[in-house]
């Protein structure tokens, strides 16, 4: 099991606190239940310089997310006046409006990376309405709302130690495995041309001889050989 959203559901069905150790989460024993322990993951602090090198790059990816939108806004105006001025071309302007509509929702997940609703204890909206007629429409000690935003993430604070060592792990193994076959590789290759190369002469020099004495031919000169033609016999 791992830390997740398992384990603390347990916890919770157990009616039992969650003890933190150095390297342990632990439910503890519960009626036939044994304790549930679980590793803590390897994780470390970002420095200043690692999440102000996050952010800049948020920053950018946001510039040019709205330089898109600037772009896309001039097209949606064109066709706009198109429509205004010839009648046609509503589905272009709904398809545009919707491209529009996801480049925004992808800037404000940059900009506001967690987005929760929040309650603001001790505050009712009797208490923010003075009007009765307004307080008897809503009615009484009804909640107020805030919607709040995280910048950044907690989960961009920290760095998983652990999984980055593993992925470490993997490319060193992958470079190692990469390396070791390379040679195996190449060694029946390097045989197969080294006996080619020591073949190829031998074929060579037996072809020739094979050819000088179908042709008559001798090294340095040329030879040509005339064939008396012989009549049939009975002719």
């Amino acid at each position: 099991m791992a830390l997740d959203l398992k384990f603390f559901r347990k916890a919770k069905k157990a009616n039992r606190a969650i003890e933190i150790t150095d390297t342990e989460a632990v439910i503890p024993a519960v009626r036939d239940a044994a304790e549930i322990r679980v590793p803590l993951p390897n994780r470390r602090i970002k420095t200043i310089e690692e999440r102000s090198e996050a952010i800049e790059a948020r920053r950018e990816q946001i510039a040019t997310l709205e330089e898109e939108i600037e772009m896309q806004r001039k097209k949606l105006l064109d066709l706009v006046k198109t429509y205004r001025a010839v009648g046609t071309g509503i589905a272009e302007i709904v398809v545009q409006n919707t491209k529009i509509k996801e480049i925004i929702e992808r800037r404000t997940a940059l900009l506001y990376p967690e987005i929760w609703i929040e309650e603001l204890k001790g505050l009712t909206l009797k208490d923010v309405f003075e009007s009765k007629r307004d307080t008897r429409k809503i009615g009484k000690n009804v909640a107020v709302y805030q919607v709040k935003h995280r910048v950044e993430p907690i989960r961009s604070l920290y760095v998983d130690v652990g999984a980055a060592a593993g992925v470490a792990a993997v490319a060193a193994e992958t470079a190692a495995a990469t390396a070791v076959a390379a040679p195996v590789a190449t060694a029946p290759v390097a045989t197969a041309v080294a006996a080619v190369a020591a073949v190829a002469p031998v074929a060579t020099a037996a072809e020739a001889a094979t050819a000088a004495a179908a042709k008559g031919a001798i090294i340095g000169k040329k030879l040509a050989i005339k064939i008396k033609k012989t009549p049939a016999a009975g002719l």
